[in-house]
């Protein structure tokens, strides 16, 4: 499918691999206005562009759209397929998902989005004017409208069972120590996954290929660790995104200890950025006081000494100002192994002084 991409200088690279990662060929790639258009959010001298190219099949804009915005431009561009931020990330999902839990936090996400674009287009428009949903009558909308939230209510119920039924066995098994391995997608997670169980999940330069979390147990000097490799972050995460998939993150939650996993060749902006949004997404998560070691991955990509230094201790800087505690700060390198048996040694020490807390408190 080819398509057009809207999207802010910022996040230019991460818009066209999430695009790519759909699967769509990205025809051209226009800038965002400064000021959303307040019909269609991107320019009206747009619109008129795209109405010509025919080989166009889908308009991407990587931001979060209002209703109004998803009516309008579906309105003057029948023909072709509107995606904003959540529902390209929902896209992406999906290709992903192969639990019924993944399956079902995907589908409770679109439908809470889809609904009030449903009810935006029901109460604002007359029916003889709509295509589509209206053009079965006001009794029909009001049936998807019912059929909308009988399917959110069923799918909610579902996952607060899970929830249930997953807080129980994370207590039950409290004699096995937990690492959950978190952070940003495409920095590395699955790759620090397979070098501390020497196993080969699938790694790639698409993101989010890491939807439901894999577990695997390791042994460090007879300790037992079960780790778990989990969803990862993106800038701008969509609050949606957080809440369709509490159910997937709780695995943080409930873990002993969090591996973060930053990429260390990136910008220093980008970096800070990444950070602050990784931090803010475990406050939303309700996580605080739990012990994380932040992994500096693809240290390889860097080969000066120096510029590694002034990057960890950046990172250092920044991770202690936004969080406590922060055990310590690793360079590593799943391509060279670099720092892979280290940081096998931290995670023993800290499960160990956690193990110590807990007796000296209990």
């Amino acid at each position: 499918m080819k398509a057009v991409l809207f999207v802010s200088d910022d996040f230019l690279d991460e818009a066209s691999t999430l695009a790519e990662t759909a699967g769509y060929e990205i025809v051209s790639i226009l800038r965002l206005p400064k000021r959303p258009n307040p019909r269609y959010y991107i320019q009206e001298d747009r619109i008129a562009k795209i109405k010509e190219q025919n080989e166009i099949d889908t308009i991407i804009i990587f931001d979060l759209l209002k209703p109004r915005h998803f009516i309008n431009l579906q309105k003057d561009l029948r023909d072709k397929k509107i995606l904003d931020k959540l529902l390209l990330l929902l896209e992406i999902f999906a290709l992903h998902a192969g639990s019924k839990e993944a399956q079902l936090q995907i589908e409770l996400a679109k439908l809470k989005y889809e609904l009030p674009i449903i009810k935006d287009i029901y109460t604002k428009f007359k029916i003889n004017e709509q295509q589509g949903l209206l053009g079965a009558g006001v009794y029909g909308v009001e049936s998807i409208l019912r059929l909308y939230h009988r399917k959110i209510a069923k799918i909610s119920r579902q996952l607060e069972n899970i929830k249930k039924n997953r807080e129980q066995m994370l207590n039950r098994s409290t004699d096995i120590p937990s690492i959950a391995i978190a952070g940003y997608t495409n920095a590395g997670k699955t790759s620090i996954f397979n070098a501390l169980t020497s196993l080969n999940q699938k790694v790639d330069s698409s993101m989010f290929t890491t939807i439901t979390p894999k577990k695997y147990k390791i042994k460090v000097d007879h300790l037992g660790i079960m780790l778990i490799d989990t969803v990862g972050f993106i800038r701008g995460i969509p609050p949606q995104i957080i809440d369709a998939f509490f159910v997937t993150l709780s695995e943080i939650k409930y873990a002993t200890g969090i591996l973060m996993i930053i990429d260390i060749s990136i910008e220093d902006t980008i970096i800070m950025d990444m950070l602050k949004s990784s931090f803010d997404i475990l406050r939303e998560l309700g996580i605080s006081g739990k012990p994380i070691i932040v992994v500096a991955n693809k240290s390889d990509k860097l080969n000066n000494k120096e510029l590694i230094d002034s990057k960890l201790n950046l990172i250092k800087k920044i991770s202690d100002e936004l969080y406590y505690p922060i055990i310590d700060v690793i360079p590593t390198s799943t391509l060279t192994k670099y720092n892979i048996d280290k940081l096998k040694m931290e995670l023993k020490s800290l499960i160990n002084e956690q193990k110590l807390n807990f007796h000296l408190n209990g």
